[in-house]
């Protein structure tokens, strides 16, 4: 039985100028605690993938993961916790804005698991190594119970014998990030993560370009906060971010050619809406957002579906 090797709270706040230990290939980079688990007598294996839906005016968005807690159907949760060779803890650094669109990044590679089914996983968070860097400076990213108890995603998923099942995590940044904030983290940007967790064997892709005929339109004038933005359903009103229905499930920002990318979708039926004016989308309250153009598309497993706007 391996020990359960814990990583503790860093004590001292850290910045983008702090030294992270150097972390192993992944193959090698955990410890799993024998404590928990399934029934079976057979493995398989867990890859875990990050990406993310950009943040306006961001140019870092960086985000310490220490480790993922898992908890099988039929046993008791336990942690995998990231170590060096020295079985010392370490902490994976991901800067968010690097993994957009149909990117992603490794959090952990095929990990062996027992085969089976697991009720949830938690994802690990050092709060004291992630930050926000904006045009007005660096600053702390506050992560509600991010260091006590983690994000937690309530996604029942199976381990199968032999296989590998892979998933990949969208933190949606542009609906995540909050601030800057009073009293506790004051000084500081809230990550309120909107996590969505999709079969990497399920998944497609949307991408395509706006036209200069779209953005001519009026309300395009002076502006260059151009995004498209993604809605579950057909023949969806296209709104804002608010918190409540209809939310965009994922958003993009266009690239300096006007292309745009929605990537790691589940198969089913969606609207695009292109928008100028994404900076106006306050995720605290309901504005009036003027999409200039909608339609549907079908995203199906495995594929990358192209929706040009004019």
């Amino acid at each position: 039985m391996f020990p359960i090797n814990v990583v503790e709270s860093v004590g001292q706040k850290m910045n983008k100028f702090s030294k992270v230990m150097p972390l192993l290939g992944l193959a090698s980079l955990l410890l799993l605690s024998a404590c928990g688990g399934t029934s079976s007598s057979g493995t398989g294996s867990l890859t875990l993938n990050i990406t993310d839906s950009p943040v306006p005016d961001a140019t870092q968005v960086v985000v310490a993961f220490s480790g993922v807690t898992i908890k099988p159907e039929n046993g008791s949760a336990y942690d995998i916790n990231f170590v060096d060779d020295n079985n010392q803890p370490v902490v994976k650094t991901i800067d968010l804005l690097n993994v957009q669109g149909m990117n992603s990044e490794s959090l952990l590679h095929n990990h062996t698991l027992e085969a089976g089914r697991y009720n949830w996983l938690r994802l690990h968070v050092n709060e004291a190594g992630s930050y926000i860097d904006l045009s007005t400076g660096n600053y702390p990213l506050y992560i509600p119970s991010g260091d006590e108890t983690g994000l937690k995603l309530n996604r029942p998923f199976d381990i199968i014998e032999g296989s590998t099942t892979s998933f990949t995590l969208d933190f949606d940044l542009h609906k995540s990030v909050v601030g800057p904030g009073q009293g506790k983290m004051s000084g500081s940007y809230k990550l309120r993560p909107t996590l969505r967790m999709v079969n990497n064997a399920e998944m497609g892709h949307v991408s395509g370009h706006v036209g200069a005929t779209t953005l001519a339109d009026a309300s395009c004038s002076g502006r260059t906060d151009y995004a498209v933005y993604l809605f579950t359903g057909a023949n969806i009103m296209p709104d804002d971010i608010d918190g409540t229905d209809p939310d965009p499930v994922a958003v993009s920002q266009l690239t300096d050619t006007y292309d745009y990318a929605l990537g790691f979708l589940e198969p089913g039926s969606y609207t695009l809406a292109f928008t100028c004016q994404a900076a106006d989308d306050d995720v605290d309250s309901s504005e009036t957002l003027h999409f200039i153009s909608s339609d549907s598309v079908t995203v199906i497993a495995g594929g990358n579906i192209t929706y040009d706007f004019d």
